[in-house]
């Protein structure tokens, strides 16, 4: 018997095994490339990572706080909490899910801990803004909606007591996030929107946290942070200066305190009583009043 045919077999068996191995390592060497690829993508949309720049971003809200809202409140009306994002979106007034007002509304709404993923389940902090069980609840809800992303509480706690600028907001977004100046832009206008309609903003322009506070995210209360009052420069007494208080009504509640040089001149003088009687609302007196100081 010929031993040819079992050495033609061995051979086609070491060519199918060499060949075997061959597009093995192929498509080893393609399935790393692609995973490379995708984390080297992953890798350029955190804070920090080099790449190039993105108009967009998944870590910052794009809609501000009350846009976010808005569509929870769609969502709980239409009973869509359960229903699958399509449909989300269709019912919420919008062509498709992958739209990218509807992505960019609802991703805003994830990240102010409104929703829930995968569908858009309504997160406790969205109850106690939308059925508030106690007189509290709707500011802290809103408080632990702001403080929950991190870039937005770090921002506030360098903030406090000072205004914000816009320019300096979206540049910080800008280095920090590797985004492109319009998108940068368009996350510094969604911030201030949402500290605006947070209450996170007083009425002299100043950055304060209410409700809440910095433990807003562990859900703790705490007592609600005053705005800082502006500072005001007192001149120490000195020996050339006198305080004096004149009392208007013998109860002694009514009065004006000055404080001023112990010596004037006749025009210094006369321009005080001009400024007093500038700053202070005159009543005209009816002859039948009564005397305030009589006893």
């Amino acid at each position: 018997m010929s031993n040819r045919p079992i050495q033609q077999e061995r051979l086609f068996a070491l060519l199918y095994v060499d060949m075997y191995v061959e597009l093995s390592d192929d498509a080893l060497m393609n399935q790393q490339k692609s995973s490379s690829g995708a984390n080297s993508q992953n890798k350029s949309e955190e804070p920090g990572k080099p790449g190039p720049p993105r108009d967009y971003t998944t870590v910052l809200p794009m809609f501000d706080l009350e846009e976010a809202i808005k569509l929870v409140v769609a969502i709980r009306d239409k009973a869509l909490e359960t229903a699958a994002l399509p449909m989300v979106a269709k019912g919420c007034g919008y062509a498709a899910s992958t739209s990218t007002p509807f992505y960019r509304r609802l991703l805003a709404a994830r990240l102010f801990k409104l929703l829930m993923p995968p569908q858009a389940e309504l997160t406790t902090v969205a109850l106690d803004y939308l059925k508030p069980d106690r007189d509290d609840a709707k500011q802290s809800a809103l408080t632990k909606a702001i403080m929950g992303i991190p870039a937005y509480a770090g921002l506030i706690q360098k903030n406090v007591g000072r205004k914000l600028n816009p320019e300096l907001v979206g540049n910080s977004f800008q280095k920090s996030f590797n985004l492109t100046t319009a998108g940068a832009s368009i996350c510094a206008r969604a911030f201030i929107s949402s500290l605006r309609f947070a209450g996170f903003i007083s009425l002299d322009g100043t950055v304060f946290i209410p409700l809440g506070g910095a433990n807003a995210v562990n859900g703790e209360a705490k007592v609600p942070t005053e705005p800082p009052k502006p500072k005001v420069e007192e001149e120490e007494d000195d020996e050339e200066t006198q305080s004096q208080t004149l009392y208007l009504d013998s109860k002694r509640k009514r009065k004006i305190t000055i404080k001023a040089p112990l010596a004037v001149t006749k025009e210094e003088l006369e321009r005080i009583r001009a400024w007093l009687g500038f700053q202070l609302i005159v009543e005209e007196e009816s002859p039948s009043a009564p005397n305030p100081m009589a006893q």
